[in-house]
């Protein structure tokens, strides 16, 4: 579990630093944010998979190294949302609340898809993001768990 969760972690953390970065040099804010938005499906996709696998096989460390992915990528997500939503968006993030969160959501009448993303994630959807994300590019590098 404790190998899961450093993975988990570091993925997490390259994640949300190659975000900011690609809008430090100029990827368009929309991009990013729809490449964090299906890294992070893929990622809960491919760790989803793998868990059944390891269950199925009975394969309990392999279980507990994804646990600990999961654990490793929310730790960084948590504590890092808020850095990599402002990192992306370049202005300072309210507040997270599910209030906020749900204000936030996309809104037909008020513009296109691209346009929504184009206000950036706010925190938990940064920090969620890069965890999912974290924790799915920790199954790829698993040896003999």
């Amino acid at each position: 579990m404790v190998k899961g969760a450093v993975v988990g972690a570091v993925g997490a953390v390259a994640v949300g630093a190659l975000a900011v970065g690609a809008v430090a040099v100029g990827a368009p804010v929309a991009a990013v944010t729809g490449v964090l938005g299906v890294l992070a499906v893929a990622g809960g996709a491919a760790l989803g998979y793998d868990t059944i696998g390891q269950i199925r096989s009975g394969n309990w460390a392999g279980v507990a190294y994804n646990a600990g992915s999961v654990l490793g990528g929310a730790a960084v997500g948590g504590g890092g949302g808020r850095a990599i939503a402002e990192g992306i968006n370049g202005v300072a993030s309210p507040a997270w609340s599910w209030a906020s969160d749900v204000a936030q959501r996309f809104n037909p009448s008020l513009g296109s898809v691209g346009q929504w993303l184009g206000t950036g994630p706010n925190p938990g959807s940064a920090g969620g993001s890069a965890a999912a994300a974290g924790a799915g590019a920790a199954r790829a590098v698993k040896k003999g768990c």
